[in-house]
């Protein structure tokens, strides 16, 4: 595991990958992202690097208010910095314009977050279609598919049920489906033990890391569960604004 490299300039550091032998896939570059509070500037982030390799897993962790969940929406494509690229592969995500952005999004990157956010008119099997419907994918195709995630994910036999006949760690493995329905490159992961009891939080992160392995899923997650983020290939904190890589206190 490769530890904090010197960059240039202003002290910037460049956190690579897990495994040198990859090459970065998702490249954050001299990311800043301030935001207006009346005639206050907040400073979230500074001149932040960050380097993705291919199927590793990164833990993100620290105090609420530093900047954790502004990042993972900065990688997800759901915000703009102030200043800075984001490459994925070749091409500079923010160079895309908004309807291309979205279909970034769709196509590239899964989200999960701490509440589910699925649609509770809807059944499982019908939110995790949602992502390729909206892709316009043929449906019995995409249906296939979807049942084919709930089944692997143990919800084979309550693929009719709506959410709110769900448990909470049900409802989180069906956002899991979702999310990577659409195949995505990236899985970011916002806190999705959190709001879980300690035995079905470790149920849904093992699910998570079986999908990592299974299917080379880049995957980055939010937590302040530090037994959890001590499983994983790196483990970053944010400290004024710049990433810092820990040891995290697995006890």
């Amino acid at each position: 595991m490769e530890g904090i490299t010197g960059g240039t300039g202003g002290g910037v550091a460049l956190l690579m990958g897990v495994n040198s032998n990859k090459t970065g896939k998702f490249h954050l570059q001299g990311i800043s992202k301030n935001y207006q509070q009346g005639s206050r500037t907040i400073k979230v982030l500074s001149d932040l690097n960050l380097e993705l390799a291919e199927g590793e897993t990164v833990a993100i962790i620290g105090a609420s208010g530093t900047g954790k969940s502004t990042l993972l929406h900065l990688l997800g494509g759901l915000d703009r910095p102030c200043h800075g690229k984001f490459y994925f592969k070749d091409q500079d995500v923010f160079s895309l314009n908004n309807d291309q952005l979205a279909k970034f999004r769709n196509k590239t990157i899964g989200f999960v977050f701490q509440f589910h956010h699925l649609l509770p008119e809807f059944t499982a099997l019908e939110n995790t279609m949602m992502p390729g419907l909206i892709a316009n994918i043929n449906k019995d195709k995409i249906c296939q598919h979807a049942i084919d995630l709930l089944t692997r994910v143990g919800l084979g036999k309550r693929l009719d049920h709506r959410i709110g006949e769900l448990s909470g760690g049900e409802q989180q493995r069906v956002a899991i489906a979702r999310a990577i329905i659409m195949e995505p490159d990236l899985l970011l992961a916002d806190e999705p033990t959190g709001n879980l009891d300690p035995e079905t939080g470790e149920m849904v992160f093992d699910l998570v890391r079986e999908l990592n392995r299974d299917l080379g899923l880049t995957t980055v997650m939010v937590t302040h569960n530090h037994k959890l983020a001590s499983e994983m290939d790196r483990c970053l904190t944010l400290d004024q604004g710049q990433l810092q890589q820990i040891q995290p206190i697995s006890s």
